[in-house]
């Protein structure tokens, strides 16, 4: 009799640990809501953060020109020297521009890569590559169109020029010069992109490796986004012909 008792025992024990636990179709059922709960939740996170690097660049472009317009307010209002190439300055414009704003943050891009971080930058002869196109200050504007160039651009000399030219772009901007093939695209759908191309292969454009667009500057201080499918490209560099920087903005 007491066999039997403890038998039972067993066997509701056994039943309730039974009932107690999940069954093979509710873990199923559980991981698939997680499952569909990170598919919603990632991009949201991701998109999130993606505006929250646009803002961040806005507030950099609208510093930048600040501290462009003081520059002009000690030199008779002309802008700053822009060389030949649109994405860098000299480091001694660099440098002062830095002093002027209290630092040089507004000037490096946080988010296309090392080449772009501190003080520093890509030494190029005396010149410091930036993560946007200044527009500011060249000669022989506008540039003969070459290449995938769609559009010239007048580059403004004075602070007191038409107060809607762009002066300040953000680097949709690629090259196929030999040695250092490269595409940037500040803003994808999930964030920054750069792409570095082996030497012998065809240059991408920012669009193509998936640039959303980017914000634009006014020598005015007024700055927008603009999505990619509306710009233009532009030839971004005086040498070097069709192997030169090309930007869309």
């Amino acid at each position: 009799m007491s066999l039997y008792i403890i038998s039972e025992r067993k066997k509701m024990h056994f039943l309730r640990m039974i009932r107690s636990a999940f069954t093979l179709i509710e873990l199923l059922v559980v991981i698939a809501i997680i499952s569909l709960l990170m598919a919603i939740l990632v991009p949201t996170m991701t998109q999130a953060k993606e505006r929250t690097r646009r803002i961040v660049c806005l507030n950099n472009i609208h510093s930048f020109i600040v501290g462009i317009q003081m520059y002009a307010s000690q030199n008779n209002d002309a802008l700053p020297n822009g060389g030949g190439h649109t994405p860098i300055l000299s480091r001694e414009t660099i440098d002062t521009l830095a002093e002027l704003m209290g630092n040089d943050q507004a000037m490096v891009c946080p988010w296309l890569g090392k080449q772009f971080d501190g003080p520093v930058g890509w030494n190029y002869y005396g010149y410091l590559f930036i993560g946007y196109n200044y527009l500011g200050g060249y000669q022989e504007t506008p540039w003969p169109l070459i290449g995938l160039a769609e559009d010239t651009w007048i580059s403004p000399q004075q602070a007191t020029d038409k107060p809607l030219m762009p002066i300040i772009t953000e680097l949709n901007a690629w090259t196929k010069h030999p040695g250092h093939r490269m595409t940037f695209a500040p803003h994808g759908k999930r964030g920054p992109i750069s792409d570095y191309m082996e030497p012998g292969t065809g240059g991408s454009t920012s669009e193509q490796i998936g640039a959303d667009g980017g914000n634009i500057g006014m020598l005015d201080g007024s700055a927008h986004w603009k999505d990619i499918a509306d710009m233009k490209i532009y030839r971004g560099s005086l040498g070097y012909g069709t192997d030169g920087c090309f930007s869309s903005w």
